[in-house]
């Protein structure tokens, strides 16, 4: 059993490590990077900053809930508000990404937020007013057990129909996720092709009418 409440700095540790863990191979987050290190190891201690950064930033302006079970965090779920204002450099800049941007150089950390961008863009032209889904994470010691799903069936769904909401979306960059979301009620809106520092990384959009 799964128990969601609202995020408080009180789990910062757990949830940081849920949420870096959960996205190791992520393509967005891990990919674009790899080949610009000497070594794995640098690669992996820039990716967890990149990824506490990014969790930083993005609670700044979104809503944030954590799963708890026997007392540990095991899933954790970031949702965009209709009313909610993008994430944009700023956040970023004091969500501890200065020492992202010092290591990898300005221009391809605007880069890489370019293409954060492009992959909301088909979300961000839908005209409707919609709740959107910016982050699901499992612990990886707890995923393939029905966790990912509840946390969209018996959570999001049920606080997005609370608060008046009709309409959610998600997008991702893991090809192994469109057939999750697809069995978890969602629609397949657009599967394209984005290019980040001479990486392909897959971006496929979807949305669920409730």
């Amino acid at each position: 059993m799964v128990e969601y409440k609202r995020y408080d700095k009180s789990y910062e540790d757990e949830v940081l490590k849920v949420f870096i863990e959960s996205f190791v191979n992520y393509p967005l987050f891990w990919g674009v990077f790899e080949g610009r290190f000497k070594s794995g190891k640098e690669l992996r201690s820039f990716y967890e900053r990149l990824m506490k950064g990014i969790f930083r930033a993005t609670i700044r302006k979104d809503d944030c809930y954590i799963g708890i079970s026997d007392g540990k965090v095991t899933a954790v779920v970031i949702i965009e508000k209709p009313s909610d204002k993008p994430v944009g450099f700023w956040d970023y800049a004091v969500s501890g990404m200065a020492g992202i941007i010092a290591r990898i150089g300005l221009r391809d950390t605007l880069r890489f937020m370019e293409m954060s961008d492009k992959t909301e863009i088909v979300v961000k032209s839908i005209p409707e007013p919609r709740w959107h889904l910016y982050f699901l994470a499992v612990d990886p010691k707890d995923q393939k057990q029905g966790i990912g799903s509840e946390a969209i069936q018996g959570f999001l769904i049920p606080l997005v129909k609370s608060n008046g909401g009709n309409l959610i979306t998600v997008t991702t960059n893991s090809e192994k996720n469109v057939d999750f979301y697809i069995n978890n009620g969602f629609t397949l809106v657009k599967e394209e092709t984005l290019e980040c520092n001479e990486k392909s990384i897959g971006n496929w959009t979807f949305r669920m009418n409730l």
